[in-house]
């Protein structure tokens, strides 16, 4: 081959090479192009996470973090749908998700550990919805003796305090923990707790506990019929609930005892004290002793503030000294046992705040501390065989839990979903 064909084709190869280059440059050129465009449009997110402080709104607060007044509007309003935001409180936590232009893309409201709610973008419409929460049920159970008292006693080995206020509440028709809890008594629980991520959210039913004092054991099983019918029983299925409870306070201490001769702190005679006191701190709950109707509530002389209640049987529970009387309570109205009447104060002739209990027994003062009281309806006959075998498996766990053993035994039933 001649040097002129060779140099034709070398030069009609680089042509072709050429142009070819040429092509994909332009093909590479337009897809950067393309891609530029696409990341430039893409709706870039900013993220926020804040709380609510003393004394603010959720409104005030996503203000305070730079949130635009109609974003903020929008927020609350579309929240408000699922959420009493009158219940907002410090330390409440939130999240929200927009695009650089403020165009909302998500926001999750966090009330505590047990409350969710979420907010989100379907297509320019705000929906908002409560989010279920996962929780863990554990069974757990603790044991000890008391020492001083049963508050101190127990506080150690709860994370929350209302384990030991259920506690004393399923004994409360049987033991006045105010005046029979001796040093060295001994209790025993086995009760169902909630978790999230490992962590204690709440306690739910006591399953069994136990009370041993001075070597007399008293025992309550948690049991629910197939009917739906629960309450606390002993182990030969008698209901530990009473017509009266032994107590309107719990965990405080007594004053001053029911006496026909008691020497008056501020008169300094003796006179008779046709009561119980129950020192507590001013702003304690009082509640009704047993389902009635109120016939007095208002000022009572030397008493203070003061609310009477009528019962069935002849009998009259009266509670003085009081801060002041629970909203609603008033001559007329019929309460429950348990609810809430008043708060202790030291209203009328008082050296501090305590609470002036009295019981009156067709027309005379008897001692509250002695008084006998009915129980509720047992077991029903069909199910004394379930409930037999069900507190059978109860009562041996709570064996387990010996006094040189572990105070702290747990055992992961199931997962539940709190909704």
């Amino acid at each position: 081959m001649s040097f002129k064909k060779v140099l034709k084709t070398f030069i009609f190869l680089m042509s072709i090479f050429l142009y070819l280059g040429i092509i994909r440059l332009s093909f590479f050129e337009k897809a950067k192009i393309q891609i530029k465009e696409k990341v430039e449009n893409l709706p870039l997110i900013q993220i926020l996470t804040g709380e609510i402080d003393r004394n603010e709104s959720l409104y005030l607060s996503l203000l305070k973090y730079g949130v635009p007044l109609d974003l903020v509007y929008q927020l609350t309003q579309t929240l408000s749908e699922v959420f009493d935001l009158k219940k907002s409180l410090p330390g409440d936590k939130f999240t929200l998700v927009t695009t650089q232009k403020d165009s909302l893309l998500s926001f999750e409201y966090h009330r505590g550990v047990m409350e969710k709610y979420k907010i989100e973008n379907r297509g320019g419409e705000l929906e908002a919805k409560k989010e279920p929460i996962q929780l863990t049920l554990m069974v757990r159970g603790i044991k000890g003796r008391v020492e001083n008292n049963l508050w101190d006693s127990m506080i150690q080995n709860c994370d929350d305090p209302e384990l030991i206020l259920k506690f004393a509440d399923v004994f409360t028709y049987e033991i006045d923990f105010l005046t029979e809890v001796k040093n060295g008594d001994e209790y025993r629980l086995i009760f169902e707790e909630y978790q999230k991520d490992g962590e204690f959210v709440k306690y739910g039913e006591i399953l069994a506990c136990e009370y041993i004092s001075e070597g007399v054991p008293h025992t309550a099983i948690f049991y629910e019929d197939p009917k739906g019918e629960k309450g606390y029983y002993d182990l030969e299925g008698k209901s530990l609930k009473k017509s009266f409870l032994r107590s309107p306070l719990n965990y405080r201490r007594i004053s001053s005892k029911f006496s026909y001769s008691r020497f008056h702190p501020i008169f300094k005679v003796y006179r008779p004290h046709l009561g119980v006191d129950y020192a507590a701190s001013s702003g304690t709950p009082v509640v009704a002793s047993g389902d009635g109707t109120v016939i007095f509530a208002g000022w009572k002389r030397g008493l203070g503030k003061t609310v009477e209640i009528k019962h069935s049987k002849g009998m009259i529970t009266s509670y003085g000294h009081l801060s002041g009387i629970a909203k609603g309570i008033r001559s007329g109205i019929r309460v429950s046992q348990k609810e809430i009447i008043g708060y202790v104060g030291r209203t009328g002739i008082a050296t501090g705040p305590h609470l002036d209990y009295r019981l009156k027994l067709n027309g005379k003062y008897v001692n509250p501390l002695k008084m006998v009281v009915t129980p509720g309806d047992p077991i029903k006959k069909e199910y004394w065989e379930d409930f037999k075998n069900y507190s059978l498996n109860l009562t041996s766990a709570l064996n387990l839990l010996c006094p040189d053993q572990s105070p702290d035994t747990s055992a992961q039933l199931a997962s539940a979903q709190q909704k």
